[in-house]
């Protein structure tokens, strides 16, 4: 029975990792959660400790899947703080889908059919598009990729517009981003290991709606899988951070559908 259209479970994001954990056999399942945790994640859980059957659900997909797929999205256009969140675990069947689009205190957990799963990544950023008019810059400020990762929208805008305005003053991608019309994403397939989950390739990619460019980055944004033990470890793309490599959208789904299509 398809269960795409079940009610989300509602999760603070803060208390997500440890609901990934709850994945791993253990004999109970809240073994190993702080008293804050099993707190937050309460409502997972039956009154006699067992987990729910909703859980038990999300849960599956999660144990089964190895290697899962997250995304980060930055913009000045998105309510809120300015940031967005998604992570799947893809498995035969049916996915788990963690995802925070309009309050990034609170994750929404459902399970998704799995042939779904790659509209469900794609229509996470709007950007970019296929008129391809590349005329920005060669290189971003690597105070902008820092404040970017760490969601400060408004830190990040500033930073870009004043290093454009000095650059690439008369461009159209400079107009665009003066109109906050820009987007800052990232795609970060993980790797799970004994000792956690470790990043396998990651892309980072700048866009409007007319172009989009890939960043020579170093670091990566919190997510519900990010360690600070092996953030920096993953495979990147070769030249000094911050320097931007014109990608078009059909270039960019080609180096993503790994990551959702087995």
């Amino acid at each position: 029975m398809s269960t795409y259209f079940s009610a989300p479970l509602n999760l603070p994001t803060a208390y997500v990792s440890a609901f990934i954990a709850l994945a791993a056999p253990e004999e109970s399942a809240r073994e190993g959660l702080s008293g804050e945790a099993q707190l937050g994640l309460d409502k997972v859980f039956e009154a006699d400790g067992a987990l729910s059957a909703q859980a038990q659900m999300l849960l599956a997909p999660i144990r089964e899947d190895s290697t899962p797929l997250t995304q980060f999205a930055l913009s000045p256009r998105y309510a809120s703080s300015g940031v967005r969140r998604q992570c799947a675990f893809i498995a035969p069947g049916q996915s788990t889908i963690l995802s925070s689009l309009k309050e990034p205190e609170t994750t929404q957990v459902y399970l998704a059919q799995t042939h779904d799963v790659p509209q469900i990544v794609t229509e996470f950023s709007t950007f970019p598009s296929l008129k391809n008019r590349f005329d920005g810059p060669k290189r971003v400020p690597i105070e902008f990729i820092d404040a970017a990762n760490s969601g400060d929208s408004l830190t990040a805008h500033d930073i870009l517009l004043e290093e454009l305005q000095i650059s690439k003053k008369r461009s159209s991608f400079t107009r665009l981003v003066r109109e906050k019309n820009w987007e800052y994403a990232v795609w970060t397939s993980w790797m799970r290991s004994p000792q956690g989950y470790h990043v396998h390739r990651s892309y980072t990619v700048l866009s409007v709606p007319w172009a989009a460019y890939l960043v020579s980055a170093r670091t990566l944004p919190e997510s519900y899988l990010t360690q600070s033990s092996n953030a920096p470890d993953f495979a990147h793309a070769s030249g000094p951070v911050g320097d931007l490599e014109k990608c078009t959208r059909t270039e960019l789904w080609a180096k993503l559908a790994p990551f959702v299509v087995p």
